[in-house]
């Protein structure tokens, strides 16, 4: 091959590796374009994806609270109470509140069947007006070992506080289905009869609790209560029920398997978002204080009824404690009564008896009669005037002497009421008004039956008129369709016939 023929082929070689290198180049760069398009594509569809999760979360994200209403408390000229004139009222509290402290300190009684009775007491000033707090603390909580082998039911939850209103002489227990008290209780419930309804979260050991009642009508928040955990706001106000307007309201506390710190003022424990006044710096046209009774010669009263069965006894001690309302009663039948409203469930019992009631609850702790062991030692001890209507005990010389002995002559004034023989005019009235009574309850519990007898005998032959007509509407359904198909069989017999005819 000649030099000029091998220089063409190397020129010749030199422009295809050129074109070949320019291809690749282009590839490479319609490549480079295809990968950013993407890169850009992908950019775009994350913003649009960021954008649609940042719309979602504004959707999603909780309503603005409604901004607090309440104002700084305006500065107040008028008298107030005097120190130490808000405290407990130790006349007006069941015989498991334990004070200590100075009363800043509440402890429950918890051996036995105590760790599953609620405990309860009133302030000694009642609110007519105005805007005041006071504030309680779980310090501590007990929890007790159980025994095994119940078939009862426990009340839950184990430890239980409840904050709220009572009026004077009703139920220490709050929350027991009447109507003269309401309350919002540590599990974040408000309740007032039998009407429960969830306002705030629970609350716990270490937090501060304030409640607040406002009934100054010139406020927007006016006959309301709140609760407020470490100054705040729990829960939006709750209306005081029409029931319980108009009349004085004590600040009451039910607790259970706690010790409480409980602070009347005049300096809050925790600060609320406003200025707000005390009970211990309440004036006093706004409240009204009771002074916790004392005995004259210093001696407080027991009374033993002694009676006869089936002549009235219990009658006649319902009527004393009618007249005599600081009288506390030690019986079977009240601690019953105090276990029902702390929330204990007995079995249906067969037969009744007033003076010794079946005392089986399925609890073992109840069920050994730990509470009446621990009542017997700690009522003698507390400054109250008890009646104790044993009907059988207190007929008997040897029972009797040992109920006497239990509460001695220097400290109690020890009275023998015989319910014996002709009955005063005053308590004939009072017992044919309870048997008036008694046959109106029948006779309205007979009408309700009757009604609600004729009601059920309604619903069923509404209910049996209405199968009948369903029944009737299937059957004609399905004789219909059994005659469309008949119909329907005969045409085509028919044109099998034409069929066969013309052929």
């Amino acid at each position: 091959m000649s030099a000029e023929e091998e220089t063409k082929d190397v020129e010749m070689k030199d422009k295809v590796e050129a074109k070949a290198e320019d291809a690749e180049e282009s590839a490479e760069a319609k490549k480079g374009d295809a990968d950013g398009k993407e890169e850009e594509e992908e950019k775009e569809a994350k913003d649009e994806q960021d954008d649609e999760e940042t719309k979602e979360a504004a959707e999603k994200k909780e309503p603005e609270k409604p901004k607090e209403q309440e104002a700084d408390a305006a500065d107040d000229a008028r008298a107030k109470v005097s120190p130490g004139a808000v405290d407990i009222n130790s006349a007006d509290a069941t015989l498991n509140v334990m004070p200590t402290a100075g009363n800043k300190l509440l402890m429950p009684l918890t051996e036995g069947g105590f760790q599953h009775l609620l405990a309860g007491f009133r302030t000694t000033a009642g609110i007519k007006s105005g805007r005041y707090m006071f504030e309680v603390k779980i310090v501590e909580t007990h929890n007790r070992n159980e025994q095994q082998g119940g078939q009862g039911r426990v009340p839950m939850p184990r430890q239980l506080v409840r904050l709220g209103l009572s009026t004077a002489g009703s139920s220490l227990i709050l929350a027991d289905g009447g109507s003269d008290c309401v309350s919002i209780d540590s599990e974040g419930f408000f309740v007032f009869e039998k009407a429960r309804r969830k306002v705030s979260q629970k609350c716990g050991r270490d937090v501060t609790m304030a409640v607040l009642v406002n009934m100054d009508e010139a406020s927007p928040n006016a006959n309301t209560i709140s609760i407020f955990k470490d100054g705040v706001r729990a829960c939006e106000p709750q209306a005081i029920p029409e029931k319980l307007r108009g009349k004085t309201l004590f600040p009451t506390i039910t607790y259970k398997n706690v010790t409480l710190q409980v602070n009347f003022g005049p300096v809050p424990l925790k600060e609320l978002p406003f200025k707000c006044n005390m009970m211990a710096s309440a004036a006093t046209a706004d409240v009204e204080v009771t002074e916790v009774p004392k005995p004259s010669d210093g001696k407080y009263e027991v009374v033993f009824p002694v009676g006869l069965p089936d002549q009235g006894y219990f009658d006649w001690v319902d009527a004393f404690l009618e007249k005599h309302p600081d009288y506390i009663e030690i019986s079977d039948r009240k601690l019953l009564d105090w276990a029902s409203k702390s929330g204990l469930w007995r079995p249906r019992t067969q037969g009744h008896s007033n003076d010794k009631p079946d005392m089986k609850f399925g609890i073992p702790q109840m069920d050994d009669l730990s509470v009446k062991r621990v009542l017997s030692h700690i009522a003698p001890t507390t400054c109250h005037n008890f009646i104790v209507p044993e009907l059988k005990a207190n007929l008997m010389a040897d029972e009797r002497k040992e109920a006497l002995s239990k509460f001695p002559s220097h400290d109690f004034k020890r009275v023998a009421a015989v319910v014996v023989g002709e009955p005063t005019a005053e308590y004939k009235a009072k017992i044919q008004e309870l048997i008036l009574a008694d046959k109106k309850e029948k006779a309205a519990s007979e009408r309700r039956k009757k009604v609600a007898e004729e009601e059920r005998k309604r619903l069923i032959e509404e209910k049996r008129k209405k199968a009948d007509e369903a029944r009737k509407a299937a059957k004609r359904k399905r004789d219909g369709e059994e005659d469309a198909a008949k119909e329907e069989e005969t045409k085509e017999e028919e044109e099998e016939a034409k069929e066969e005819t013309k052929s």
